[in-house]
């Protein structure tokens, strides 16, 4: 496994969760890759990812290049997820619940396909740079964090599958099955690490030796800064109310995000740097909304990103 050794900095780069939201980061990690000239995995320590962040930080651990996952999104993500846009009368929303009451809302068998192509029987001990994936034990009920061979402590999960583990930490409850590895079951990681930035810096201080001080992160979100509902809340809303257009989730999603952000910004100061896009009011995104609307939505929310960096301290970062 590759390691940067040589620097007198311990880089992280940390990706979020967000289900379809993830394009908005396929799309920001892929010209970032474009403009070092070389796999983006290879500039950094340590990259930890949650949920569909998972899939794109094993994505950079095996080298797979971002372009590819960009392509992914834009021609698979129908299959994967929905090419339905989201309901708008009172009938049509209850019909979209009422199609994850029994059972998820979709198999899963498209995205293990996307990851068996990309990544086959490789296991997480043939990773070429480190990562972490946190996901959920679901049998008992506690946290877990999946990580390459690259510390002591993490030895133990070199010989899991890099599918079975990316399946694990995406597999959001009502959405997708619990996934079995190894003898237990799991569920996505952002039940407790939608922004796995914190787990990063844990792993990084405790497991790798990183002094604080020398640690610098980049973090990437999922188009969720600032999230509001597309109706005014109202204090007595059901259950209807707070699953209709994914807004429970997306509520944690965007929350989880904007408390680790703080965290992170008063621990490292300027020695973190986050990119995240405006939620954008009527745009019709959602975590599971795969339409042309959509991606076309979060490809220019990505671009737009990209244009407004600032290019000197971005480099600080890389």
């Amino acid at each position: 496994m590759a390691t940067r050794g040589s620097s007198s900095e311990f880089r992280i780069l940390a990706l979020s969760g967000g289900g379809y939201l993830g394009l908005y980061a396929a799309v920001v990690l892929a010209e970032l890759e474009a403009r070092v000239g070389e796999p983006l995995g290879r500039r950094f320590d340590l990259i930890a990812g949650t949920s569909v962040g998972g899939l794109l930080s094993m994505a950079l651990a095996f080298e797979v290049p971002m372009a590819e996952l960009v392509k992914l999104f834009l021609e698979r993500g129908e299959e994967v997820f929905s090419s339905r846009r989201l309901p708008t009368g009172a009938v049509t929303r209850l019909l979209d619940l009422s199609r994850s009451v029994m059972g998820p809302k979709y198999t899963g068998e498209a995205l293990r396909k996307e990851l068996t192509r990309h990544f086959g029987q490789r296991t997480l001990g043939d990773a070429l740079h480190a990562v972490v994936v946190p996901a959920v034990d679901v049998t008992r009920s506690v946290t877990k964090v999946f990580k390459t061979p690259h510390a002591q402590a993490s030895l133990g999960d070199a010989g899991l599958s890099a599918v079975d583990v990316t399946m694990a930490t995406c597999a959001a409850p009502a959405f997708f099955p619990c996934v079995k590895v190894g003898d237990k079951l799991y569920a996505d990681g952002g039940l407790f690490a939608v922004a796995p930035d914190q787990v990063a810096l844990h792993e990084a201080e405790l497991f790798m030796g990183a002094k604080p001080s020398k640690v610098r992160m980049l973090s990437v979100g999922t188009a969720t800064m600032g999230y509001q509902p597309m109706e005014k809340p109202e204090a007595d809303v059901g259950a209807v109310g707070w699953l209709t257009d994914g807004r429970l989730i997306l509520t944690m999603i965007s929350v989880q995000q904007q408390h680790v952000q703080a965290i992170m910004e008063d621990r490292l100061a300027d020695r973190y740097m986050r990119l995240d896009a405006p939620w954008p009011a009527q745009a019709g995104l959602g975590i599971d909304v795969a339409t042309k609307q959509a991606a076309q939505t979060l490809t220019t929310l990505g671009q737009q990103t990209l244009a407004g960096l600032d290019e000197e301290r971005l480099q600080k970062f890389l």
